[in-house]
């Protein structure tokens, strides 16, 4: 399906049976009318949208936007989920400078992620001289900084573009709000680990 198909009454009946609309914070069918207007405004500020492909699939309590098939990935009925990949969607639509500093960053930050308490053990238990450690420590937390920066930017662009498109923003928050300090923590935990690898 595309985005044009949750405007309709048959598309947001395809999503509540796919999803089970279970009646929690993050999934409920009563906010099916939201997830039809957020829909709707997003394809009214850019017409291009309305063939943004969706994919509805049941068990998955989240939505996430695939940017290598340009498909918005959805569990839940949750309009303020939808908007904010709505965000992501608009932000990478078209290929760029843009997406291929995103991506190269994210593969970065993954690597990093896995990386970072080995290699600060490592660090520790290897080289001997604290200040030579200290510089490579201090060096490593600079570089996690810079490739978790793109990811955390693109985050915030689509948490706001999403607070300005729902109906309700200030569920939006609470929806959006703990689901980026989430993110910022993992983004941000490598550069912890290389400075507490200094003390």
């Amino acid at each position: 399906m595309v985005l044009q198909d949750l405007t309709q009454p048959e598309g947001i009946q395809h999503l509540l049976e796919v999803t089970g609309g279970t009646e929690s914070f993050y999934n409920h069918p009563a906010r099916a009318e939201g997830v039809r207007i957020v829909a709707r405004n997003a394809i009214k500020n850019n017409p291009n949208m309305a063939y943004t492909k969706v994919r509805i699939v049941p068990n998955l309590p989240n939505a996430f936007y695939d940017f290598e098939k340009k498909e918005i990935i959805l569990g839940l009925v949750n309009p303020d989920a939808l908007a904010h990949e709505l965000g992501h969607a608009n932000n990478l639509r078209q290929e760029g400078l843009y997406q291929k500093v995103l991506k190269a960053a994210n593969g970065v930050a993954r690597i990093n992620n896995m990386l970072a308490l080995p290699v600060m053990l490592g660090l520790r238990t290897f080289i001997q001289d604290k200040d030579q450690r200290d510089d490579i420590l201090k060096t490593l937390a600079a570089v996690s900084v810079a490739a978790s920066a793109p990811g955390l930017l693109e985050e915030m662009t689509a948490s706001a573009q999403a607070m300005k498109n729902s109906p309700d923003r200030m569920r939006a928050m609470g929806t959006l709000a703990p689901a980026f300090l989430a993110h910022a923590a993992s983004s941000l935990a490598p550069t912890l680990i290389y400075q507490a690898g200094r003390m």
